[in-house]
């Protein structure tokens, strides 16, 4: 046998052993089984609250349905398949009755999507189209404050 793995056999018989304790154990076993449950429970709520917006999507003039034509906005499907449709977010935009029904939008936005829409707004728009998108929320607070 060669010296060197002779030497590594021997550290490696010889190396530090790590135990834990049946309490240690336990508290670990636990955090992990704690831990997996909430994940679990999380992803139902989130399964659960899309559901219920996908139906709401259905209904016309409610904020998830204004969340879908939004997303669809900019996942256009044009002539020449790519692209944002900007004329549809700016008239999608501009038929949201008031800054609580757009902050009602957002949310579902972010439930159907798990997106956040003003991110999506600034990422699909260029600078002077993201800039009259404001314009338009903007507005809607002033009209309804």
């Amino acid at each position: 046998m060669h010296p060197a793995t002779s030497a590594i056999r021997t550290a490696y018989q010889h190396r530090p052993r790590i135990r834990l304790g049946s309490q240690m154990t336990t508290v670990l076993l636990a955090t992990g089984a704690g831990l997996g449950v909430f994940l679990a429970f999380r992803v139902l709520v989130r399964n659960f609250k899309k559901g219920i917006r996908e139906q709401e999507a259905l209904e016309v003039g409610n904020p998830a349905a204004f969340a879908t034509q939004l997303k669809m906005a900019f996942e256009n499907d044009n002539t020449f398949g790519w692209g944002t449709d900007e004329e549809r977010v700016f008239s999608t935009l501009e038929a949201i009755p008031s800054q609580s029904t757009f902050r009602k939008v957002q949310r579902a936005y972010r439930d159907l999507y798990g997106r956040n829409l003003a991110a999506d707004l600034k990422d699909e728009l260029d600078s002077q189209e993201y800039a009259n998108a404001t314009q338009i929320i903007n507005a809607k607070l002033l009209a309804s404050g």
